[in-house]
C-alpha cells in the first residue's frame, strides 16, 4: 500500500536530515500533493511504471492539460513570436523554447518542475529577460517559464517588509512603493526584473548605506526540487539563505522575495554627464577620491564609462540619495569642465532608472558582458581604459557598435554589510577594499562579429587583470549579473564558499535539478560555455 505524505508533514520531517529529499522521493506521489494525478493525463500515464524518459513535447502538451491553453504559448501561437522577442538582447530572442509556462502561483511552479523532472525537460525562469548570457533565462526546445502572471506588490502592516513576485520590474516596484515615500535596494535600471538582480547580488544606487540587494532580503518563498514550497530566512533553512544571498538560480525558484524597506523622500538627484578626451584626468580623479571617501557620505553613487562614439567619450553617471545638486561629497566632480551634456536633474528613482534605460541600452541588439574586480586605484582605472582605446581598432567595424567599460567601485561600506545577516556568499571582505568592478559591454548587430567582439572583451580584461595581478591588486571576485558566458563566476566567490555552495545544494537537491535542467546562467562548477570564445 502506498502512503501519500503531505508537502507540509514532509518539510516538517526534513529539518533534521542531511538530505532534503529522501532517497525514495517518488516524483507522482509529489505530484499528486499539488493536484496533479498523472495517471489522468494520458500521455504522461505510462510514465508511472516506467523510467523515466525525455520528452519535451510531451511535458508542454501535459501543461496544457493541467493548466489550460491561456497559460501555455506552443510555437504555432502569435503570443509565442511576440514572448520571445522580448527579450532584452538578441542572442535570447534566438533561443526557441518548446514552450512558454506563465503559472498564476508558487504550486504552479513547483508542478512544472516536477514535469520537467518527470519528463527530464530542461527548463528556464524568466524574470525581466536582461541578462546578456544566452540561456539565462530562456531554453532551447524546453519549458521556458515566465512570471508575468506573478505580478503582487504587498507591504507589512509595519510597511517595514515589501513582499514582490519575480514578474517585476524594478520600474514597479519603486513606482509602487514611492507613493508610501518608501523604496527598497535594488537596480539602477527600470527594465531589469527584480529576480536575477537579487539573486547575483544587487547594486543599488543605496548600497554604500544600505549594502546589496541580496543583503536586504528578509526572507524568500522557494520551490524546491522536490516540490515543497518552503520560506527561506536567517532562522528558517539558515544556509540556503545564505546560499541564495549571491549564489544565483540554484537552488530553487523564488517565488516571492520579502525585502526590508527604506524610508526615504520620493525623488533624489542625478543623472548622465558626458565629457571628452580632455576632461578624462580630472574624472578619474574624482571617481577614486569619491570611492575613498564613501565612509563619509554613503549618499553618493557613481559609475564613470569611456565609449567611443566616433570619438573618446566618458559617460559619468552621478546620483545622490536626496534631491541635493551640490552636496559636499560631489564637489570635485562638480568641478570638473568640459561636459558637453549634462542631464542631471531632481526625479524620482522611477523616472532615473527609466532615464538610465533610454535608447543606449540597446534592446533586440546583441550584447556581451565582461567583468574582472581590482584593488581600487588611479592607476587601474586608467589602465583598464588605455587598453580598452589600444584594442578597439581590432572591432570598430562592427555593424551598429556600441562599445564601453564602465568602472564603479564596491566601496568599504557596501563591504561592511555583506557580512550582515550571518553573510553572503561572495566571498567579499571590507579589509580588502574599497574595489573596482570593471565591466565591458558592447552592443552591435551582426552575429558574424560576435567572436572577434567576445575575443576583444576577453582580451581587455586579461591584460588589466595581468597587469593588477603583478602589481598584487587583483581580486578573484566576479560580479554574477556583470559576468560573460565563459567566466566561471561562482568560483570568484573562492573555493570555501564553493564548496560550501555546493553542499547545499547536494543537501537540498541531490538529483542536481537545478545543475541539469535549468542548465542556463551560472552554475556552481564551471562558466555556462567554457572556458573562452
Amino acid at each position: 500500500m502506498k502512503v501519500f505524505v503531505s508537502i507540509a508533514a514532509f518539510v516538517a520531517g526534513v529539518l533534521s536530515q542531511s538530505t532534503f529529499e529522501p532517497s525514495d522521493f517518488n516524483i507522482t506521489e509529489a505530484l499528486l500533493d499539488n493536484g496533479v494525478n498523472i495517471s489522468a493525463i494520458p500521455e504522461l500515464a505510462p510514465l508511472v511504471e516506467r523510467s523515466l524518459i525525455s520528452g519535451c513535447s510531451l511535458a508542454c502538451r501535459s501543461l496544457k492539460f493541467i493548466f489550460g491553453d491561456d497559460l501555455v504559448e506552443t510555437q504555432t501561437e502569435p503570443t509565442y513570436n511576440a514572448f520571445v522577442n522580448s527579450f532584452w538582447s538578441a542572442q535570447q530572442r534566438e533561443i526557441t523554447p518548446q514552450c512558454i509556462f506563465k503559472p498564476e502561483k508558487a504550486l504552479d511552479v513547483s508542478t512544472t518542475v516536477l514535469i520537467s523532472r518527470l519528463t527530464q525537460c530542461p527548463f528556464a525562469a524568466k524574470s525581466g529577460g536582461h541578462s546578456a548570457v544566452p540561456g539565462g533565462s530562456n531554453v532551447d526546445g524546453g519549458i521556458t517559464i515566465s512570471f508575468e502572471k506573478m505580478s503582487k506588490i504587498a507591504l507589512s502592516a509595519d510597511k517595514k517588509i515589501a513582499s514582490f513576485q519575480p514578474g517585476h520590474t524594478w520600474f514597479d516596484i519603486y513606482t509602487a512603493l514611492e507613493a508610501e515615500n518608501l523604496a527598497v535596494v535594488g537596480g539602477r535600471v527600470s527594465s531589469v526584473g527584480v529576480g536575477g538582480l537579487t539573486l547575483g547580488g544587487g547594486i543599488s544606487y543605496f548600497s554604500s548605506v544600505y549594502g546589496l540587494a541580496c543583503d536586504n532580503v528578509e526572507s524568500y518563498e522557494l520551490v524546491t526540487a522536490s516540490g515543497p514550497i518552503i520560506t527561506v530566512s536567517e532562522t528558517e533553512f539558515p544556509d540556503l539563505y545564505w546560499a541564495l544571498r549571491g549564489g544565483g538560480n540554484n537552488f530553487g525558484i523564488v517565488t516571492q522575495f520579502n525585502v526590508a524597506t527604506i524610508p526615504r523622500a520620493p525623488t533624489m538627484w542625478g543623472g548622465m554627464r558626458s565629457y571628452l578626451a580632455p576632461s578624462f584626468p580630472a574624472l578619474i580623479n574624482a571617481f577614486y577620491n569619491l570611492g575613498v571617501n564613501a565612509k563619509i557620505d554613503g549618499k553618493a553613487h557613481q559609475i564613470l564609462s569611456f565609449a567611443w562614439a566616433g570619438l573618446q567619450v566618458a559617460q559619468l553617471e552621478l546620483e545622490y540619495a536626496d534631491p541635493i545638486p551640490d552636496a559636499p561629497i560631489l564637489a570635485e566632480y562638480n568641478a570638473v569642465p568640459g561636459a558637453v551634456a549634462d542631464q542631471t536633474a531632481v526625479r524620482s528613482l522611477a523616472q532615473l532608472t527609466t532615464a538610465l534605460a533610454g535608447p543606449a541600452s540597446g534592446p533586440g541588439l546583441r550584447q556581451a558582458f565582461w567583468t574582472w574586480t581590482v584593488k581600487l586605484d588611479k592607476e587601474m582605472a586608467t589602465l583598464a581604459k588605455d587598453i580598452f582605446f589600444e584594442e578597439l581598432p581590432s572591432i570598430v567595424n562592427a555593424t551598429n557598435l556600441i562599445p564601453a567599460v564602465s568602472l564603479q567601485v564596491l566601496t568599504e561600506p557596501l563591504l561592511e554589510k555583506t557580512a550582515t545577516k550571518g553573510g553572503n556568499t561572495l566571498g567579499l571582505d571590507a579589509k580588502d577594499g574599497p574595489l573596482l568592478l570593471a565591466l565591458v559591454a558592447i552592443k552591435w548587430s551582426n552575429s558574424a562579429d560576435d567572436d572577434r567582439i567576445n575575443r576583444f572583451a576577453a582580451r581587455v580584461k586579461d591584460r588589466a587583470l595581468a597587469a593588477a595581478t603583478a602589481q598584487g591588486k587583483a581580486s578573484p571576485y566576479l560580479y554574477m549579473n556583470y559576468g560573460s558566458p565563459y567566466q566561471n563566476v561562482v568560483a570568484g566567490y573562492g573555493p570555501e564558499n564553493q564548496a560550501r555552495l555546493k553542499a547545499i545544494s547536494e543537501k537540498y537537491d541531490p538529483t542536481n535539478v537545478f545543475e541539469r535542467l535549468q542548465p542556463g546562467y551560472f552554475k556552481l562548477d564551471g562558466a555556462p560555455w567554457g572556458n573562452g570564445p
